[in-house]
Protein backbone atom coordinates (compact mmCIF):
# COMPACT_ATOMS: atom_id res chain seq x y z
CA UNK A 1 0.00 0.00 0.00
CA UNK A 2 2.54 2.66 0.90
CA UNK A 3 4.01 1.91 -2.83
CA UNK A 4 0.83 2.85 -4.39
CA UNK A 5 1.17 5.42 -6.81
CA UNK A 6 -2.09 7.28 -5.88
CA UNK A 7 -2.10 6.84 -2.59
CA UNK A 8 1.94 8.49 -3.00
CA UNK A 9 0.34 10.88 -4.95
CA UNK A 10 -3.01 11.99 -3.01
CA UNK A 11 0.01 12.71 -0.05
CA UNK A 12 2.17 14.75 -1.67
CA UNK A 13 -1.38 17.15 -2.85
CA UNK A 14 -2.32 17.15 0.49
CA UNK A 15 -2.30 21.17 1.07
CA UNK A 16 -0.24 22.69 4.02
CA UNK A 17 -2.08 25.80 4.66
CA UNK A 18 -5.82 26.08 3.94
CA UNK A 19 -6.09 28.73 2.16
CA UNK A 20 -3.95 27.49 -0.62
CA UNK A 21 -7.01 24.31 -1.71
CA UNK A 22 -8.62 25.41 -4.58
CA UNK A 23 -11.00 22.98 -3.70
CA UNK A 24 -13.71 23.78 -1.21
CA UNK A 25 -15.26 20.80 -1.12
CA UNK A 26 -11.70 18.85 0.12
CA UNK A 27 -11.31 21.36 2.97
CA UNK A 28 -15.25 20.29 3.93
CA UNK A 29 -14.44 16.55 3.34
CA UNK A 30 -10.99 16.49 5.48
CA UNK A 31 -12.55 18.84 8.41
CA UNK A 32 -12.51 17.01 11.79
CA UNK A 33 -14.49 18.92 14.43
CA UNK A 34 -13.20 18.82 17.99
CA UNK A 35 -15.91 21.23 19.40
CA UNK A 36 -14.99 24.46 18.14
CA UNK A 37 -17.33 25.06 15.62
CA UNK A 38 -20.79 24.49 17.01
CA UNK A 39 -19.41 27.77 19.66
CA UNK A 40 -18.95 30.03 16.23
CA UNK A 41 -22.61 29.16 15.05
CA UNK A 42 -24.01 32.12 16.64
CA UNK A 43 -24.60 36.20 16.19
CA UNK A 44 -21.52 37.04 18.72
CA UNK A 45 -18.71 38.51 17.62
CA UNK A 46 -15.89 36.82 18.60
CA UNK A 47 -11.76 36.45 18.23
CA UNK A 48 -10.83 32.53 17.44
CA UNK A 49 -7.13 32.52 18.58
CA UNK A 50 -4.50 29.60 17.77
CA UNK A 51 -0.91 29.23 17.00
CA UNK A 52 -0.06 28.66 13.31
CA UNK A 53 -0.64 25.51 12.08
CA UNK A 54 -3.71 24.42 14.15
CA UNK A 55 -6.47 25.10 11.69
CA UNK A 56 -7.92 28.76 12.45
CA UNK A 57 -8.72 29.25 8.52
CA UNK A 58 -9.67 25.50 7.58
CA UNK A 59 -12.67 26.13 10.76
CA UNK A 60 -13.04 29.89 8.77
CA UNK A 61 -13.56 28.61 5.74
CA UNK A 62 -15.81 25.30 7.06
CA UNK A 63 -17.81 27.94 8.52
CA UNK A 64 -17.90 30.25 5.55
CA UNK A 65 -19.43 27.34 3.53
CA UNK A 66 -22.09 26.48 6.11
CA UNK A 67 -23.81 30.13 5.38
CA UNK A 68 -22.68 29.86 1.59
CA UNK A 69 -26.59 29.19 0.14
CA UNK A 70 -28.25 30.89 3.13
CA UNK A 71 -30.01 33.93 1.10
CA UNK A 72 -30.17 36.18 4.35
CA UNK A 73 -26.69 35.82 4.99
CA UNK A 74 -23.86 37.67 2.85
CA UNK A 75 -20.19 36.22 3.91
CA UNK A 76 -17.13 38.36 3.60
CA UNK A 77 -14.01 36.80 3.85
CA UNK A 78 -10.82 38.64 4.20
CA UNK A 79 -7.70 37.74 4.45
CA UNK A 80 -5.38 40.84 5.86
CA UNK A 81 -2.01 39.35 4.01
CA UNK A 82 -3.53 40.58 1.19
CA UNK A 83 -4.32 44.25 2.12
CA UNK A 84 -2.39 47.18 2.10
CA UNK A 85 0.37 48.65 -0.41
CA UNK A 86 3.92 48.79 0.32
CA UNK A 87 4.08 52.33 1.64
CA UNK A 88 1.76 51.53 4.63
CA UNK A 89 4.31 49.22 6.05
CA UNK A 90 7.71 50.73 4.53
CA UNK A 91 6.74 54.65 4.42
CA UNK A 92 7.97 55.85 7.70
CA UNK A 93 6.83 59.84 6.58
CA UNK A 94 3.30 58.24 6.12
CA UNK A 95 0.49 59.06 9.78
CA UNK A 96 -0.90 56.28 11.60
CA UNK A 97 -4.40 57.61 10.55
CA UNK A 98 -3.22 57.75 6.68
CA UNK A 99 -2.34 53.99 7.28
CA UNK A 100 -4.84 52.69 9.57
CA UNK A 101 -7.99 54.43 7.09
CA UNK A 102 -5.96 53.19 4.18
CA UNK A 103 -6.30 49.61 5.09
CA UNK A 104 -10.02 50.29 6.43
CA UNK A 105 -11.10 51.39 3.34
CA UNK A 106 -9.95 48.04 1.34
CA UNK A 107 -11.88 46.32 4.05
CA UNK A 108 -14.98 48.67 2.98
CA UNK A 109 -14.08 47.36 -0.92
CA UNK A 110 -14.14 44.04 0.11
CA UNK A 111 -17.36 44.54 2.39
CA UNK A 112 -19.10 46.34 -0.88
CA UNK A 113 -17.80 43.56 -3.42
CA UNK A 114 -19.32 41.14 -1.79
CA UNK A 115 -23.06 43.11 -1.08
CA UNK A 116 -22.87 43.73 -4.78
CA UNK A 117 -22.88 39.94 -5.23
CA UNK A 118 -25.27 39.17 -2.68
CA UNK A 119 -27.64 41.81 -4.77
CA UNK A 120 -26.92 41.04 -8.14
CA UNK A 121 -27.53 36.90 -7.20
CA UNK A 122 -29.73 37.33 -5.23
CA UNK A 123 -31.95 40.00 -5.93
CA UNK A 124 -35.53 40.83 -4.49
CA UNK A 125 -38.31 43.71 -5.28
CA UNK A 126 -36.27 46.09 -2.93
CA UNK A 127 -32.78 45.44 -5.07
CA UNK A 128 -32.64 49.13 -6.66
CA UNK A 129 -33.13 50.47 -3.37
CA UNK A 130 -29.94 48.78 -2.20
CA UNK A 131 -28.06 49.67 -4.93
CA UNK A 132 -28.38 53.02 -4.41
CA UNK A 133 -27.77 52.23 -0.37
CA UNK A 134 -24.61 50.53 -1.17
CA UNK A 135 -23.36 53.54 -3.66
CA UNK A 136 -24.24 55.92 -0.51
CA UNK A 137 -21.79 53.79 1.63
CA UNK A 138 -19.39 53.34 -0.55
CA UNK A 139 -19.04 57.14 -0.78
CA UNK A 140 -18.84 57.01 3.14
CA UNK A 141 -15.14 57.46 2.78
CA UNK A 142 -14.31 60.40 1.08
CA UNK A 143 -11.08 60.82 -0.50
CA UNK A 144 -10.25 64.90 -0.11
CA UNK A 145 -7.47 66.83 -1.78
CA UNK A 146 -5.87 68.83 1.10
CA UNK A 147 -3.79 72.11 -0.28
CA UNK A 148 -1.59 73.53 1.91
CA UNK A 149 0.86 76.91 0.92
CA UNK A 150 4.16 76.47 1.58
CA UNK A 151 6.63 79.20 0.94
CA UNK A 152 10.32 79.05 -0.45
CA UNK A 153 12.83 81.11 0.12
CA UNK A 154 15.48 81.84 -2.38
CA UNK A 155 18.53 84.01 -1.86
CA UNK A 156 20.98 84.98 -4.93
CA UNK A 157 24.15 87.23 -5.09
CA UNK A 158 25.56 88.64 -8.37
CA UNK A 159 28.74 90.39 -9.51
CA UNK A 160 28.28 93.34 -11.22
CA UNK A 161 31.14 95.06 -13.11
CA UNK A 162 30.01 98.48 -13.93
CA UNK A 163 32.37 100.48 -16.61
CA UNK A 164 33.09 104.38 -16.29
CA UNK A 165 34.62 107.14 -18.73
CA UNK A 166 36.82 108.87 -17.27
CA UNK A 167 38.41 112.60 -18.75
CA UNK A 168 41.53 113.68 -16.79
CA UNK A 169 42.80 116.98 -17.97
CA UNK A 170 45.58 119.21 -16.57
CA UNK A 171 48.46 121.88 -17.89
CA UNK A 172 50.48 119.09 -19.26
CA UNK A 173 48.07 117.19 -21.02
CA UNK A 174 44.97 115.81 -21.74
CA UNK A 175 44.05 112.44 -21.22
CA UNK A 176 40.82 109.92 -21.67
CA UNK A 177 40.85 106.35 -20.06
CA UNK A 178 38.67 104.03 -18.83
CA UNK A 179 37.83 102.81 -15.05
CA UNK A 180 36.38 99.51 -14.44
CA UNK A 181 35.22 99.27 -10.77
CA UNK A 182 33.67 95.84 -8.94
CA UNK A 183 30.62 95.78 -6.79
CA UNK A 184 28.11 92.96 -5.68
CA UNK A 185 24.64 93.43 -5.46
CA UNK A 186 22.28 90.79 -3.54
CA UNK A 187 18.47 89.96 -4.68
CA UNK A 188 16.14 88.30 -2.39
CA UNK A 189 13.62 85.89 -4.16
CA UNK A 190 10.07 84.21 -2.23
CA UNK A 191 8.87 82.15 -4.43
CA UNK A 192 4.90 80.44 -3.52
CA UNK A 193 3.92 76.88 -3.97
CA UNK A 194 0.99 74.80 -3.41
CA UNK A 195 1.68 71.11 -2.27
CA UNK A 196 -1.17 68.51 -3.28
CA UNK A 197 -2.26 65.74 -1.03
CA UNK A 198 -5.06 62.87 -0.50
CA UNK A 199 -6.94 61.32 2.30
CA UNK A 200 -9.24 59.38 3.24
CA UNK A 201 -12.23 61.21 5.27
CA UNK A 202 -14.35 58.41 6.99
CA UNK A 203 -17.78 59.50 8.02
CA UNK A 204 -18.54 56.37 10.68
CA UNK A 205 -22.24 57.75 11.41
CA UNK A 206 -22.90 57.73 7.28
CA UNK A 207 -21.27 54.72 7.25
CA UNK A 208 -23.11 52.64 9.67
CA UNK A 209 -26.32 54.40 8.69
CA UNK A 210 -25.78 53.64 4.73
CA UNK A 211 -24.36 49.84 5.59
CA UNK A 212 -27.67 49.16 7.61
CA UNK A 213 -29.65 50.01 4.98
CA UNK A 214 -28.36 48.27 2.65
CA UNK A 215 -29.12 45.17 4.85
CA UNK A 216 -32.49 45.71 5.22
CA UNK A 217 -33.34 46.78 1.21
CA UNK A 218 -31.23 43.16 0.67
CA UNK A 219 -32.65 41.38 2.97
CA UNK A 220 -29.88 39.92 4.52
CA UNK A 221 -27.30 39.96 7.52
CA UNK A 222 -23.03 40.61 6.50
CA UNK A 223 -20.73 38.30 8.39
CA UNK A 224 -17.71 39.41 8.34
CA UNK A 225 -14.83 37.48 8.93
CA UNK A 226 -10.98 38.65 9.04
CA UNK A 227 -8.69 36.08 8.77
CA UNK A 228 -4.79 36.53 9.64
CA UNK A 229 -5.45 39.93 11.53
CA UNK A 230 -2.03 38.89 13.60
CA UNK A 231 -0.43 39.93 9.57
CA UNK A 232 -1.31 43.47 9.97
CA UNK A 233 1.25 45.61 11.99
CA UNK A 234 1.09 45.63 15.56
CA UNK A 235 0.80 49.55 16.13
CA UNK A 236 -2.29 49.93 13.88
CA UNK A 237 -3.87 47.01 15.24
CA UNK A 238 -5.81 48.94 17.83
CA UNK A 239 -6.89 51.71 15.78
CA UNK A 240 -8.28 49.64 13.54
CA UNK A 241 -10.11 47.36 15.86
CA UNK A 242 -11.74 50.99 16.89
CA UNK A 243 -12.85 51.45 13.24
CA UNK A 244 -14.42 48.51 13.05
CA UNK A 245 -16.30 49.21 16.85
CA UNK A 246 -17.39 52.15 15.41
CA UNK A 247 -18.80 50.49 12.44
CA UNK A 248 -19.86 47.23 12.62
CA UNK A 249 -20.01 45.78 16.53
CA UNK A 250 -23.52 48.25 17.35
CA UNK A 251 -25.16 46.65 14.25
CA UNK A 252 -27.28 43.83 15.11
CA UNK A 253 -27.87 42.99 11.59
CA UNK A 254 -23.46 42.32 11.28
CA UNK A 255 -21.62 39.52 13.02
CA UNK A 256 -17.77 39.55 13.37
CA UNK A 257 -15.24 36.50 13.59
CA UNK A 258 -11.28 37.16 13.57
CA UNK A 259 -8.87 34.83 13.48
CA UNK A 260 -5.71 35.29 15.15
CA UNK A 261 -2.56 35.25 16.83
CA UNK A 262 -2.63 35.62 20.56
CA UNK A 263 0.98 37.00 20.90
CA UNK A 264 1.04 39.17 17.33
CA UNK A 265 -2.79 40.80 18.58
CA UNK A 266 -2.95 44.18 20.17
CA UNK A 267 -6.26 44.78 20.11
CA UNK A 268 -6.69 47.44 22.95
CA UNK A 269 -4.52 50.17 23.99
CA UNK A 270 -5.92 51.20 27.81
CA UNK A 271 -6.64 55.24 28.43
CA UNK A 272 -7.97 57.02 31.59
CA UNK A 273 -10.86 56.30 33.60
CA UNK A 274 -11.31 52.38 32.36
CA UNK A 275 -11.67 53.56 28.29
CA UNK A 276 -10.16 51.86 25.69
CA UNK A 277 -8.76 52.18 21.83
CA UNK A 278 -9.83 49.52 20.00
CA UNK A 279 -11.77 46.49 21.49
CA UNK A 280 -12.09 46.04 25.15
CA UNK A 281 -12.08 42.05 25.58
CA UNK A 282 -14.84 40.09 26.50
CA UNK A 283 -17.24 43.25 26.15
CA UNK A 284 -16.98 44.23 22.45
CA UNK A 285 -16.26 41.05 21.51
CA UNK A 286 -15.46 37.54 22.53
CA UNK A 287 -11.85 36.25 23.22
CA UNK A 288 -12.25 32.82 25.24
CA UNK A 289 -12.00 30.28 21.79
CA UNK A 290 -8.43 29.20 21.51
CA UNK A 291 -7.67 26.26 19.48
CA UNK A 292 -4.75 25.12 21.38
CA UNK A 293 -6.93 24.55 24.35
CA UNK A 294 -8.44 21.59 22.47
CA UNK A 295 -5.49 19.46 21.25
CA UNK A 296 -3.44 19.04 23.89
CA UNK A 297 -2.48 15.69 23.78
CA UNK A 298 -1.00 15.44 27.41
CA UNK A 299 -4.51 15.95 28.31
CA UNK A 300 -6.17 13.34 26.86
CA UNK A 301 -4.03 11.58 25.07
CA UNK A 302 -6.63 8.82 23.80
CA UNK A 303 -9.21 11.45 22.65
CA UNK A 304 -6.31 13.61 20.82
CA UNK A 305 -5.35 9.98 19.16
CA UNK A 306 -8.76 9.44 17.71
CA UNK A 307 -9.49 12.99 16.51
CA UNK A 308 -6.31 12.67 14.72
CA UNK A 309 -6.84 9.25 13.30
CA UNK A 310 -9.57 10.84 11.74
CA UNK A 311 -7.63 14.05 10.18
CA UNK A 312 -5.29 12.00 8.88
CA UNK A 313 -7.48 9.53 6.93
CA UNK A 314 -9.90 12.43 5.79
CA UNK A 315 -7.42 14.62 4.26
CA UNK A 316 -5.67 11.44 2.19
CA UNK A 317 -9.63 10.16 1.02
CA UNK A 318 -10.09 13.96 -0.20
CA UNK A 319 -7.19 13.51 -2.27
CA UNK A 320 -8.46 10.12 -3.56
CA UNK A 321 -11.16 9.46 -5.64
CA UNK A 322 -14.57 7.96 -4.06
CA UNK A 323 -14.09 4.06 -2.69
CA UNK A 324 -10.64 3.43 -3.94
CA UNK A 325 -9.51 2.46 -0.39
CA UNK A 326 -12.29 0.29 0.23
CA UNK A 327 -12.19 -0.99 -3.66
CA UNK A 328 -8.66 -2.15 -3.69
CA UNK A 329 -7.80 -2.63 0.16
CA UNK A 330 -11.19 -3.18 1.43
CA UNK A 331 -10.74 0.03 3.64
CA UNK A 332 -13.71 1.26 5.60
CA UNK A 333 -12.81 3.12 8.19
CA UNK A 334 -9.89 5.35 9.55
CA UNK A 335 -8.72 3.13 12.33
CA UNK A 336 -8.11 0.22 9.50
CA UNK A 337 -6.13 2.72 7.10
CA UNK A 338 -3.58 3.68 10.54
CA UNK A 339 -3.69 -0.29 10.80
CA UNK A 340 -2.31 -0.81 7.12
CA UNK A 341 -0.12 2.58 6.84
CA UNK A 342 1.65 1.82 10.63
CA UNK A 343 3.95 -0.53 11.67
CA UNK A 344 1.56 -0.60 14.62
CA UNK A 345 -0.38 1.40 16.67
CA UNK A 346 2.65 3.01 18.94
CA UNK A 347 4.31 4.23 15.52
CA UNK A 348 1.18 6.05 15.13
CA UNK A 349 0.79 6.81 18.71
CA UNK A 350 4.06 8.48 18.60
CA UNK A 351 3.17 10.39 15.84
CA UNK A 352 0.48 11.96 17.34
CA UNK A 353 3.03 12.83 20.18
CA UNK A 354 5.62 14.70 17.91
CA UNK A 355 3.37 16.64 16.51
CA UNK A 356 2.29 18.28 20.04
CA UNK A 357 -1.31 19.00 19.29
CA UNK A 358 -0.70 21.22 16.05
CA UNK A 359 -2.21 19.50 12.77
CA UNK A 360 0.10 21.53 9.98
CA UNK A 361 2.99 19.82 12.47
CA UNK A 362 1.73 15.98 12.01
CA UNK A 363 0.80 16.24 8.54
CA UNK A 364 4.73 17.51 7.85
CA UNK A 365 5.79 15.04 10.12
CA UNK A 366 3.58 11.83 8.62
CA UNK A 367 4.74 13.43 5.21
CA UNK A 368 8.36 13.43 5.94
CA UNK A 369 8.00 9.49 7.48
CA UNK A 370 6.22 8.12 4.69
CA UNK A 371 8.13 9.78 1.85
CA UNK A 372 11.23 8.29 4.20
CA UNK A 373 9.78 4.83 3.74
CA UNK A 374 8.89 4.46 0.90
CA UNK A 375 12.40 5.73 -0.37
CA UNK A 376 13.83 2.92 2.15
CA UNK A 377 11.59 -0.04 1.05
CA UNK A 378 9.46 -0.27 3.89
CA UNK A 379 5.90 -2.05 4.03
CA UNK A 380 5.08 0.39 6.55
CA UNK A 381 5.96 3.31 8.82
CA UNK A 382 7.60 2.65 11.83
CA UNK A 383 8.01 3.95 15.29
CA UNK A 384 11.91 4.41 14.67
CA UNK A 385 11.31 6.28 10.95
CA UNK A 386 8.67 8.48 13.19
CA UNK A 387 11.20 9.60 15.67
CA UNK A 388 13.59 10.73 12.93
CA UNK A 389 10.88 12.43 11.07
CA UNK A 390 10.48 14.39 14.09
CA UNK A 391 13.91 15.21 14.16
CA UNK A 392 13.89 16.58 10.54
CA UNK A 393 11.00 18.60 11.03
CA UNK A 394 11.78 20.20 14.26
CA UNK A 395 15.86 21.20 13.12
CA UNK A 396 13.99 22.47 9.47
CA UNK A 397 11.50 24.29 10.40
CA UNK A 398 11.54 25.18 14.29
CA UNK A 399 14.54 25.54 15.23
CA UNK A 400 15.53 28.07 12.05
CA UNK A 401 12.66 30.85 13.19
CA UNK A 402 14.36 31.06 16.25
CA UNK A 403 17.13 33.94 16.95
CA UNK A 404 20.13 33.38 18.42
CA UNK A 405 18.54 34.98 21.60
CA UNK A 406 15.45 32.17 21.63
CA UNK A 407 17.97 29.60 20.72
CA UNK A 408 20.17 30.48 24.18
CA UNK A 409 17.30 30.82 26.48
CA UNK A 410 15.69 27.39 25.04
CA UNK A 411 18.86 25.88 25.91
CA UNK A 412 18.90 26.99 29.37
CA UNK A 413 15.58 25.71 29.98
CA UNK A 414 16.46 22.36 28.35
CA UNK A 415 19.17 22.50 30.84
CA UNK A 416 17.25 22.79 33.68
CA UNK A 417 13.99 20.94 33.06
CA UNK A 418 15.73 17.82 31.14
CA UNK A 419 18.92 17.70 32.32
CA UNK A 420 18.97 18.57 36.18
CA UNK A 421 15.52 17.17 36.78
CA UNK A 422 15.11 14.61 33.94
CA UNK A 423 11.09 16.07 33.10
CA UNK A 424 9.79 18.13 30.11
CA UNK A 425 7.31 20.25 31.92
CA UNK A 426 7.39 23.27 34.13
CA UNK A 427 5.13 25.70 35.48
CA UNK A 428 5.31 29.59 35.05
CA UNK A 429 3.53 31.91 37.24
CA UNK A 430 0.73 33.78 35.97
CA UNK A 431 2.69 37.49 36.00
CA UNK A 432 5.85 35.24 34.50
CA UNK A 433 3.48 33.69 31.63
CA UNK A 434 3.28 37.92 29.73
CA UNK A 435 7.23 37.62 29.44
CA UNK A 436 8.29 38.31 25.86
CA UNK A 437 11.08 34.96 25.97
CA UNK A 438 7.84 32.67 27.24
CA UNK A 439 5.22 34.24 24.38
CA UNK A 440 7.94 33.77 21.64
CA UNK A 441 8.81 30.53 22.47
CA UNK A 442 4.81 29.32 22.34
CA UNK A 443 4.42 31.43 19.22
CA UNK A 444 7.37 29.28 17.70
CA UNK A 445 5.70 26.30 19.20
CA UNK A 446 8.99 25.19 20.78
CA UNK A 447 7.27 25.10 24.17
CA UNK A 448 3.30 24.07 24.27
CA UNK A 449 0.56 25.02 26.64
CA UNK A 450 -0.51 21.65 28.99
CA UNK A 451 -2.86 24.15 31.84
CA UNK A 452 -3.78 27.61 32.39
CA UNK A 453 -4.46 28.75 35.92
CA UNK A 454 -3.27 25.79 38.31
CA UNK A 455 -2.90 26.59 42.13
CA UNK A 456 -0.17 24.54 43.56
CA UNK A 457 -1.37 23.60 47.52
CA UNK A 458 2.14 24.42 47.93
CA UNK A 459 2.19 27.77 46.87
CA UNK A 460 -1.52 28.99 47.66
CA UNK A 461 -2.62 32.08 46.32
CA UNK A 462 -0.52 32.14 42.79
CA UNK A 463 -1.62 30.62 39.63
CA UNK A 464 0.19 29.29 37.48
CA UNK A 465 0.43 28.08 33.92
CA UNK A 466 2.04 24.66 32.74
CA UNK A 467 4.25 23.93 30.08
CA UNK A 468 5.71 21.33 28.10
CA UNK A 469 9.20 21.13 25.98
CA UNK A 470 8.44 20.27 22.10
CA UNK A 471 9.31 16.44 21.40
CA UNK A 472 11.71 18.23 18.58
CA UNK A 473 13.61 18.93 22.43
CA UNK A 474 14.43 15.99 23.09
CA UNK A 475 14.01 13.36 20.54
CA UNK A 476 17.77 12.90 20.36
CA UNK A 477 17.01 11.43 24.07
CA UNK A 478 14.82 9.23 23.51
CA UNK A 479 15.40 5.62 24.24
CA UNK A 480 18.53 6.93 25.97
CA UNK A 481 19.24 7.30 30.01
CA UNK A 482 18.56 10.86 29.55
CA UNK A 483 15.28 10.22 28.21
CA UNK A 484 12.74 12.46 30.34
CA UNK A 485 9.75 11.70 31.58
CA UNK A 486 6.84 11.82 28.93
CA UNK A 487 3.51 10.07 30.63
CA UNK A 488 2.62 11.91 33.56
CA UNK A 489 2.00 9.70 36.35
CA UNK A 490 -0.61 8.38 37.90
CA UNK A 491 -2.12 8.03 41.16
CA UNK A 492 0.99 9.74 43.05
CA UNK A 493 1.33 9.08 46.88
CA UNK A 494 3.12 11.62 49.12
CA UNK A 495 5.77 13.04 47.25
CA UNK A 496 6.60 16.65 47.63
CA UNK A 497 8.41 16.85 44.00
CA UNK A 498 4.95 16.09 42.29
CA UNK A 499 1.54 18.72 41.59
CA UNK A 500 -1.52 17.27 40.39
CA UNK A 501 -2.98 19.42 37.47
CA UNK A 502 -5.82 17.07 36.45
CA UNK A 503 -8.87 15.74 37.82
CA UNK A 504 -7.75 11.85 37.17
CA UNK A 505 -4.39 12.54 39.45
CA UNK A 506 -2.21 12.75 37.15
CA UNK A 507 0.90 15.05 38.18
CA UNK A 508 3.94 15.64 37.04
CA UNK A 509 6.98 16.44 38.15
CA UNK A 510 7.17 20.61 40.45
CA UNK A 511 9.43 22.29 38.11
CA UNK A 512 8.63 26.26 38.60
CA UNK A 513 10.68 28.10 35.95
CA UNK A 514 11.84 31.73 37.42
CA UNK A 515 12.80 34.76 36.14
CA UNK A 516 16.44 34.81 36.42
CA UNK A 517 16.48 31.69 33.92
CA UNK A 518 14.71 33.96 31.35
CA UNK A 519 16.38 37.31 32.18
Amino acid sequence: MIKDLKIIQAISSISQRAERQRDIDKIINSYVDVGILPQLMNNNNQILFGRRGTGKTHILKYFQNVHKDDNHRTICFIDCRILGSSPQFSDASLSLSHRCSSLFIDILNEICNSLLNHIAYKPNSESDLALNSLDDFSNSSIGEIQKGKKIVEKSSSEHNEDRINKFSLNTQELSYGIERTKGKSSRNEKTSAFDKGEYEKIMFPDLNHHLNKVLKYASTELILIIDEWSALPLDIQPYLAEFFKKSFIASPKITLKIGALEYRSNFTIPREKHNYIGFELGSDISSNLDIDEYYVYDRNPFEITKVFTEILYKHISSELSDDYLKSKYGIKTSNQFIQAVFSGKPAFNELVRASEGVIRDFINIFNIAFFDAQRKGQKNIDKKTIIESGRQWFENDKSKNLDEQLHNKIRRIIDEVIGNKKARSFMVSRELERHPIIQKLFDARVIHLVKKGYSDKDNPGIRYSIYSLDYGTYVDLINTSKQPQIDFIKNPELDTSTIVPFDDNRSIRRIILTQDILD
